[in-house]
């Protein structure tokens, strides 16, 4: 086996597979390790990984931790080789690459089994086939998408800058209200987690018309079936594999983190920064977090569906988003698809081990997600919501689940709507 320039694709793609077979999938510390350390090297570079970072990163120890006396690094990343082999030479023994985890260093390498040549990957491209039409309308979308591929880390950065240099709001002295609903997500010594969508795996759903379930997309089980359904849908695999790949938010949820952090800054709340491709369940369950995308750029808001009404509807020929109350009667759930207002959904619900508050925002555009971002931070709004609400125990704001109408061309507070507001169903 030898070492050669291997296309950073073809490992992600193989790191997805690993990740999702029955080898790793069935322990949740096993396939976070595997994901950390190749991230570390396919995203970030790194050709050397400690022990100590490793620990603090994956399993929680806190900084400058004694590994001599605690080896629970040590003993995960001898499992993960002794697991690398066993797919490797079972389920994996047809893959030309395979990946190694030497000992010493916890950087992953991936390997060829044998020396052959590496053809470059073609330029994604939409197939010809799909016919003309189709590729205009796919290919100014995916160009879109790949514009905005920085985003995500430039944001992540700007946020960390921002927390240091923003003054804090002055939430003091607001309305009770609006201090209630913020001070419930970025709670004083809490983390709260702001989860960014994934472009490219929604973009992927949209021209496929397909659906990614939240297990799949946690165990990578979708990059599986890329090549299936590009297929099926027309669509160039390698352009599909592009798309996936990628790690990009929208615009708008990027443009968002600015407001959420002068929030935070003011109620002195501890944030952190995700992609939506490297959370998980154990996050989801022990901290308070905002998902900021609908359900196919963000999975992670799957968790949550049962207790909500509310859901977005994508309309293949309007190239856009409505919202559909899934609870109203047959007739009434598409009366809000027609006309060129926005719309914004908003939830709060416990998190999924009851110990936190979890804040999903979506829209159908980026001016209406600005918009329900503007209409959180004033507390005659605020107020509005839990006015609508069942009154909950004293200093907590009720859960809810709410839709914002944005009309046209208009700005805040006028041009804003509560639509409908309502408690989840628990």
């Amino acid at each position: 086996m030898s070492q050669v320039y291997i296309p950073v694709a073809a490992r992600k793609l193989l790191v997805g597979r690993v990740a999702s077979s029955r080898y790793i999938a069935q322990s949740a510390r096993l396939r976070d390790l595997l994901l950390y350390l190749c991230d570390q090297v396919l995203e970030h570079g790194v050709t050397e990984i400690h022990e100590q970072e490793v620990g603090q990163a994956v399993f929680g120890r806190p900084p400058g931790y004694d590994t001599i006396s605690d080896n629970i690094v040590r003993v995960y990343a001898s499992m993960l080789r002794k697991r690398l082999e066993q797919y490797f030479s079972s389920e994996g023994r047809d893959e030309p690459i395979i990946i190694e985890l030497p000992k010493g260093n916890y950087a992953p390498v991936f390997l060829e089994r044998k020396v052959t040549e590496i053809v470059a990957p073609v330029v994604p491209a939409l197939s010809p086939s799909s016919g003309p039409a189709f590729a205009r309308e796919k290919d100014w979308k995916f160009w879109i998408v790949v514009g905005l591929a920085a985003i995500f880390a430039a944001s992540s950065l700007y946020l960390h800058i921002q927390r240091k240099t923003t003054p804090a709001a002055a939430f003091a002295k607001t309305q009770p209200a609006l201090r209630e609903f913020w001070s419930q997500i970025f709670a004083p010594n809490s983390r709260t987690d702001i989860v960014m969508d994934d472009e490219g795996v929604g973009l992927y759903q949209e021209l496929t018309a397909s659906h990614i379930a939240l297990s799949d997309y946690f165990n990578r089980n979708y990059l599986r079936e890329l090549a299936k359904k590009s297929s099926l849908n027309k669509l160039n695999s390698e352009a599909a594999a592009s798309i996936v790949l990628k790690r990009q938010s929208s615009y708008a949820s990027a443009a968002f983190l600015w407001k959420l952090s002068a929030i935070a800054n003011g109620l002195n709340g501890q944030t952190s920064v995700h992609f939506a491709r490297d959370y998980s369940f154990r996050e989801l369950k022990s901290d308070n977090a905002i998902l900021l995308g609908n359900h196919l750029s963000n999975p992670w808001i799957e968790a949550f569906q049962d207790h909500l009404g509310l859901r977005w509807q994508y309309d293949g020929e309007r190239g856009g988003y409505y919202p559909v109350d899934t609870w109203a009667p047959v007739a009434e759930r598409d009366r809000f698809r027609a006309g060129s207002d926005g719309y914004a959904m908003l939830a709060m619900l416990p998190n999924l081990g009851g110990t936190g508050s979890i804040l999903i925002l979506s829209s159908s555009g980026g001016s209406a997600l600005s918009a329900a971002g503007d209409f959180l931070t004033r507390g005659d709004s605020v107020a509005g919501i839990k006015a609508l609400l069942p009154r909950a125990p004293r200093g907590r704001f009720p859960y809810f689940e709410a839709l914002l109408r944005v009309k046209s061309h208009s700005r805040i507070p006028r041009g804003t709507s509560i639509v409908i507001c309502r408690s989840p169903h628990f």
